[in-house]
């Protein structure tokens, strides 16, 4: 299995205007990320809209994603969906495209208790072509309780978890298991709490402003590893500004948006979020702004 410690940046969608993907638009979108500082590249996540995609449309996805990255960073497979079978079956896909890892939440719309969760992950990881990391996103799913957690460590195919929470105080719990598991990976899962979890022991992050502007995430991690934590800080606020704007707006859209500012693309020629067009402009112009400023700090 490849390094997948640090910055993974996690790849937005773009629809074309008759809700096909624009796969132009994803293989520019990998290209540049395979020029920038990050560690990985993670498609067919939360921020890439996984619900709105068929499974074919998952595979054209990966399969470009893979090509334009060509061997230069480690790749992260979405593997979300309603039940096991379809995971399972995301799962063996992104290992035939030669992916190094996948990322499943718990299956959705249904709630779930905590034995079922356990269930599902013991499952997955045995019946899975690839290293399986968990995904703690209460907001979308039911959560994984750190104790279930920790029984899960038990299970060699199952190599981490990325947590979304924004708990800080749950994620530095997470970073505790390492003392039980050397090899399990902790990830923050959001931007907000990048440096915060730095501190708190993180392997790395999976996050949208990793894929959307890499730079400024880079800025954190060169920072904090040159234990330079007042210019970690300062990097990190300078992200702050650009979430706050991203974060009122329907997710993901505002990550298409920076990620647009930021690379130059075209990726919201269609989007599934219900906004007036005067309103995603309007959202368009005030996130380039951030971004540039941003970046020009």
């Amino acid at each position: 299995m490849k390094n997948l410690r640090g910055a993974i940046g996690v790849t937005v969608t773009p629809f074309q205007d008759n809700w096909e993907i624009d796969l132009d638009a994803v293989r520019a979108q990998a290209e540049r990320l395979g020029e920038s500082e990050i560690a990985g590249v993670f498609p067919c996540a939360s921020t890439g809209e996984f619900p709105h995609l068929s499974m074919a449309q998952q595979h054209d996805i990966l399969k470009t994603t893979r090509d334009a990255i060509h061997g230069r960073k480690a790749l992260i497979a979405g593997a979300c969906a309603a039940n096991l079978r379809q995971s399972i079956e995301y799962a063996g896909m992104a290992k035939a495209l030669g992916y190094d890892a996948c990322v499943a939440c718990p299956p959705y719309y249904y709630p779930l208790a905590q034995n079922e969760i356990y269930r599902f992950y013991v499952e997955l990881a045995r019946k899975s072509a690839l290293p399986v990391i968990l995904y703690h996103v209460p907001f979308f799913t039911s959560g994984i309780d750190a104790a279930t957690v920790e029984q899960l460590l038990k299970i060699p195919n199952i190599v981490g978890i990325k947590d979304s929470s924004a708990n800080m105080k749950r994620i530095a719990h997470l970073c505790q298991f390492k003392d039980q598991r050397a090899d399990f990976l902790v990830y923050t899962g959001t931007d907000d709490c990048l440096l915060p979890a730095l501190v708190a022991g993180v392997d790395g992050s999976m996050t949208a402003l990793a894929a959307g502007t890499p730079s400024l995430v880079a800025a954190v991690y060169k920072a904090y590893a040159a234990s330079d934590l007042e210019k970690a800080a300062a990097a990190q606020k300078r992200m702050m500004r650009l979430l706050k704007r991203a974060d009122a707006l329907p997710f993901p859209l505002g990550y298409k948006l920076a990620a647009e500012a930021y690379h130059g693309l075209f990726l919201t020629k269609r989007c599934h979020q219900l906004m007036a067009a005067k309103d995603v402009e309007a959202a368009r112009a005030e996130i380039a702004v951030l971004v540039r400023a941003s970046s020009e700090s």
